[in-house]
């Protein structure tokens, strides 16, 4: 963070509206340096004053006056921000005393929340690499289990229950007096207001899946949230980023990543290829669209990949062979529908 943000704490800190997470952000800054706590002290020094004064109406040059703040905070030479705000510059306002104190903090703190300026949040961001899971746990005490190579990013106070995911989560969202809980995910838009569901959204698939494990989701498009699908338990949605649409569509063995089990049950093989491209991510295409109508039974617990496709090529009597990197399924559809 840079000076502004640090006053924009401190102005919190001041007026007693701060967040649990703004408030830890500001103590180890005011740690970090002895320098800092000298900071904190002096504004807390400028704020007391306004306990004994009148304090005039500077609500006209409120905009004005953080500029005159901005100059008096900036290094005195280069442009390279300064680490820590310049004492002087708090010192040199204490002779205005209450009217100092309300342009300094009281003042740039009012025309913060005035609604002249948007409130940008603090936000904290969890990642993961290839083959690596997270559980995290959000502020509102709902869970997020994070599949490989995604991004969770998140506000760290949680007044508005919203987080953008890109990658795949499953999420268990706990309710919270009807306050609405909103993942955005590649131009898809899932709320809830407390159930457990699958979002894939990876930013080089075509689509964003929800699968629904408990409770009710809904999906929208973001740019066009009157067109939405309501999904109930073993149901699943899909966003199609080209078209900007959704649709209620099957989605086969959503949850295999996280439960480390594959089962088909009579599905067509062309689910059964998705669903081997989503948990192994190899690409399995089918060497003729008749292919896709044959249907497959079997249940693999620690799926391996070259097991499954054994399995397949024997009771479907297929061929399958690898070709430019694509694992490619052949044979006459007519000996496994």
């Amino acid at each position: 963070m840079n000076q502004r943000d640090y006053l924009e704490l401190i102005g919190r800190h001041l007026s007693g509206d701060i967040g649990k997470a703004e408030r830890e952000a500001l103590m180890r800054w005011v740690e970090a340096d002895p320098a800092n706590q000298r900071v904190l002290e002096e504004a807390e020094k400028l704020w007391s004053i306004t306990e004994t004064v009148d304090v005039p109406d500077f609500s006209a040059g409120k905009p004005a006056a953080w500029n005159l703040l901005e100059e008096r905070l900036a290094p005195e030479h280069g442009t390279h921000e300064a680490p820590v705000i310049e004492l002087f510059a708090w010192k040199a306002y204490l002779r205005y005393a209450a009217a100092a104190v309300f342009l300094l903090l009281g003042g740039y703190w009012l025309y913060w929340n005035s609604g002249l300026v948007e409130h940008t949040p603090v936000y904290a961001m969890v990642q993961t690499a290839g083959e690596e899971e997270r559980t995290i746990t959000l502020p509102d005490g709902s869970t997020v289990v994070l599949n490989e190579n995604s991004t969770l990013r998140y506000p760290q106070d949680f007044d508005v229950r919203e987080v953008e995911l890109t990658g795949e989560a499953f999420f268990e969202v706990v309710k919270r007096n009807g306050m609405a809980f909103t993942i955005l995910s590649e131009g898809a838009q899932t709320t809830v207001l407390g159930t457990s569901f699958n979002v894939r959204a990876y930013p080089d698939e075509p689509e964003v899946t929800v699968t629904v494990e408990t409770g009710k989701v809904e999906v929208a498009a973001v740019q066009k949230e009157a067109e939405k699908v309501l999904l109930i338990p073993g149901k699943s949605g899909r966003y199609d980023k080209m078209l900007e649409k959704v649709e209620e569509a099957p989605v086969s063995n959503a949850l295999a990543w996280k439960n480390d089990r594959l089962l088909f049950n009579n599905q067509p093989l062309g689910e059964v290829a998705k669903a081997i491209e989503r948990y192994f991510g190899q690409k399995v295409v089918l060497a003729n669209d008749q292919l896709a109508n044959c249907r497959f039974m079997g249940e693999f617990p620690n799926p391996k990949l070259r097991e499954m496709l054994d399995a397949i090529a024997f009771t479907m009597e297929l061929e399958i062979v690898e070709e430019n990197g694509q694992i490619v399924i052949k044979g006459d559809a007519a000996y496994c529908q």
